[in-house]
């Protein structure tokens, strides 16, 4: 079978002669042997099948032609591939502006077609990421109320990703910390408590900038079912009380939102733990040996400055209380400390300025700063009737995550929170989310998959491996065929490009034209009809289409209706 396979063939093979040709041409110049040498698919037909910037790459360092360099790698990759599989299935080789252009011929593509049906829901899996062990923490959202839409969109992107990144063969833990200590939890505690006196009669003011969402009434109300008047006295052992069962209450609605949400977390690690363990302290004394920490007024500074940040940043403050970033630090010291060679941080938009802290943080700690890649997801604007949905989860005016779901489905939901970069800003318009035409790109997408199940359902027994194995794949030569084709031929480059750029989004792109190119190629060719060899021929490729589409939405974790 060719397909991805073969291109792996060709990129050894392309390597092998780009070496050659170099070592051979400019002997006096180091060849680059971490150069990935790999081929991308042509954006446009014209140009070929898949291409490769090499020679421009490697022109650069020779300080000589691009076309001149690419036409001695081609010249020596031609020798290299004669009378081989991959010289028969290569039709023509083009050197055009400094890219080298590879065009196949037929046989490569009902190969392709081959592949998928043989390899089914294996197909577009790589070992792009084989021996790489990677923490990605999403979400990670602080307990002090329901998971908020914002939350919803870094989810849904969490979890696609990491799927992304298995497939492509990454170890991957997905993390949640649960950010259990601070200001903010300590507000929380005190605003349950103040409608735990509230409900008993006491007229306590709501403390400044308290919760005043109705769940901090439910879980006062929780309280007052389990504990009764009994908590009304003033103490220390009460407030801790108060704090402590809201976070537990909150983070098990939080859990209930992600379970139903088809978002699983391999380890959930508590700031707490952090803390408590003195891992804080002993990683700033780590630091201040390093000579990366500093006192001035009182305070114990990090001097990020010295490791690309724009100026230096607090960790231990006058009075001796850790600022936020100390307990990151020592958190993230915790994730290198388990193995991992890869940190991905997946956060909200009021974090970009902490990019840069942390990057120095990682340098401190003795690590390379690009192991660790923090993503920010932009904010997603609720529409309904064509007007912005106010939000203000302190206020407690807003939309959750589980309304959105218990409204839309989540299957929709998390189409739509993947349907845009994720650092694009994203307008979610519930009303377009309902609709069921092809201006939503959600039914677009149903469309095609329940039209496929229908093809299936009337082909009956056409559709079983006996009449597949005995299929007349040269009969597909229509121009829709062969485009639907062509784009099938580009699923695992999509998957390994998305892993990439850590973007899932990239996938739901590919799976929107291939969607597109389906529902033409049904409009123009009758897939069964009274040319029994030209229907199994179609009816085999109806099936690719179907796998690869099952493939791509299982690495989003969404599922799709056999009927509409």
């Amino acid at each position: 079978m060719l397909g991805k396979d073969a291109t792996k063939r060709i990129e050894k093979v392309l390597s092998d002669a780009s070496r050659e040709y170099f070592l051979d041409t400019i002997p006096d110049i180091t060849f680059p042997e971490d150069i990935n040498i790999s081929l991308q698919v042509t954006k446009d037909p014209k140009n070929g099948d898949l291409t490769s910037n090499v020679a421009m790459r490697l022109a650069s360092l020779g300080k000589v032609s691009p076309v001149a360099m690419g036409q001695g790698i081609v010249d020596v990759f031609k020798t290299k591939i004669q009378g081989t599989p991959i010289g028969r299935i290569i039709e023509r080789i083009e050197i055009k502006g400094g890219f080298i252009n590879f065009s196949f011929d037929k046989q490569y593509y009902q190969n392709l077609l081959k592949s998928i049906r043989s390899k089914g829901k294996e197909f577009g899996r790589s070992e792009y990421g084989l021996l790489k062990k990677v923490n990605l923490e999403f979400v990670s959202a602080n307990p002090t109320g329901p998971l908020t839409v914002a939350h919803g969109r870094q989810a849904a992107i969490g979890d696609a990703l990491s799927r992304i990144l298995r497939f492509n063969g990454y170890n991957v833990t997905a993390e949640y910390y649960l950010n259990d200590m601070g200001r903010q939890i300590n507000l929380l505690g005190e605003s349950v408590r103040t409608r735990y006196r509230n409900v008993l009669g006491k007229d306590d003011p709501m403390p400044e900038d308290g919760y005043m969402g109705s769940y901090i009434n439910e879980i006062a109300q929780a309280i007052l079912k389990k504990k009764g008047k009994e908590l009304l006295e003033d103490n220390p052992g009460n407030r801790d009380f108060f704090r402590k069962f809201a976070v537990a209450y909150i983070m098990d609605l939080i859990e209930n939102d992600l379970r139903d949400f088809g978002v699983k977390f391999d380890t959930w690690t508590p700031q707490s733990k952090i803390e408590l363990s003195n891992a804080v302290e002993k990683t700033l004394d780590l630091l201040e040996e390093e000579g990366y920490i500093y006192n001035n007024e009182g305070a114990k500074w990090f001097a990020s400055s010295k490791l690309g940040d724009d100026k230096d940043r607090v960790v231990v403050k006058t009075g001796g209380e850790y600022t936020y970033l100390a307990p990151d630090i020592a958190y993230h010291a915790d994730k290198y400390s388990r193995g991992y060679s890869d940190i991905i941080d997946i956060l909200g938009p009021d974090h970009h300025g902490y990019i840069r802290r942390m990057k120095a943080a990682v340098q401190a700690l003795g690590r390379d700063k690009k192991s660790l890649n923090i993503l920010i997801v932009q904010l997603v604007t609720l529409l309904r009737g064509g007007e912005s949905v106010s939000m203000s989860t302190r206020k407690g005016e807003f939309v959750s995550l589980r309304e959105l779901i218990d409204e839309l489905g989540r299957d929709v939901t998390r189409f739509f929170f993947l349907s845009r970069r994720l650092d694009s800003h994203l307008d979610f318009d519930i009303d377009l989310a309902k609709k069921g035409s092809a201006d939503n790109p959600v039914f677009y997408m149903q469309y095609a998959h329940a039209r496929i199940c229908s093809i299936k359902r009337f082909s009956g027994k056409r559709w079983i491996s006996r009449i597949f194995s005995k299929v007349d794949l040269t009969l597909l030569e229509a121009e829709e065929e062969r485009k639907l084709i062509r784009k099938l031929a580009e699923f695992p480059f999509s998957v390994i490009s998305s892993a990439e750029a850590l973007e899932p989004n990239k996938i739901i792109v590919y799976l929107n034209e291939l969607a597109r190119l389906f529902h033409s190629f049904y409009t123009e060719c009758r897939v069964v009809s009274d040319d029994r060899k030209l229907s199994d021929s179609r009816l085999y490729l109806v099936e690719c289409v179907r796998i690869v589409l099952s493939n791509g939405l299982k690495l989003l974790n969404i599922t799709l209706p056999e009927k509409m």
